[in-house]
């Protein structure tokens, strides 16, 4: 998600494996309009080697003349991509530290962007994973294919999928998020605050879309 407009680039259903975070790392390909953004997740340690993957370039080395084989060309990551990660020292089962590292990008370039990122309360941003972690609350409180231990949950991943990317647009498109409001010029209206959606914030439309004209829309 991007913290900043509270906005679900995309949700996989599958084991947290190599696997998954390739096919969610290409989803999230498809949202971006060609620039990256800050990337920052917990210690799992496929996220970075995917990245690589998805957004690196190749360095090839020229041959030298001297007998062998030549060196195998390889993915670097390229000075606009910026990756951070959480690391959480855990004993028995309570945290016990927090360690914040920068994987790729350049040390003196990442903190501005993470300061960039202003939190709820309006102070700087910092590298961390509590908006994700409370949107997985959030999810588990409106589908109730995830509650735990309930007859609800999902049986297939087809059909979880599904509502995963339903309640992702939904919230997305429709659903004004509390913590994007803005204050409206006094006098302009009979109303104090301006709600926005996730997509609304992000510049991507101009107005809460109604359940209707989500599910036309193709």
């Amino acid at each position: 998600m991007a913290p900043e407009y509270r906005l679900r680039l995309a949700s996989i259903v599958g084991n947290r494996n190599l696997y998954s975070a390739r096919r969610l790392f290409q989803r999230i390909r498809h949202c971006l309009d060609g620039t990256l953004p800050l990337f920052t997740s917990d210690a799992f340690r496929p996220y970075a080697e995917v990245l690589l993957e998805t957004f690196g370039v190749w360095q090839r080395f020229p041959r030298t003349g001297k007998r062998g084989r030549p060196r195998s060309p390889r993915r670097i990551a390229p000075p606009t991509l910026h990756y951070a990660q959480v690391q959480k020292q855990r004993q028995g089962g309570r945290g016990i530290a927090v360690r914040r590292r920068i994987v790729f990008g350049d040390p003196a370039q990442v903190p501005p962007r993470v300061e960039a990122l202003r939190r709820a309360n309006r102070r700087k941003g910092q590298i961390n994973t509590a908006y994700i972690e409370r949107d997985n609350l959030t999810l588990r409180q409106e589908v109730r294919r995830l509650a735990r231990k309930t007859l609800g949950f999902s049986k297939k991943r087809r059909p979880l999928q599904q509502a995963l990317d339903f309640i992702d647009a939904y919230d997305n498109f429709v659903r004004p998020h509390g913590a994007l409001r803005i204050a409206m010029p006094e006098g302009a209206s009979l109303r104090r605050w301006r709600h926005r959606t996730p997509t609304m914030a992000a510049g991507l439309t101009d107005h809460p879309w109604t359940l209707e004209e989500l599910l036309w829309h193709r």
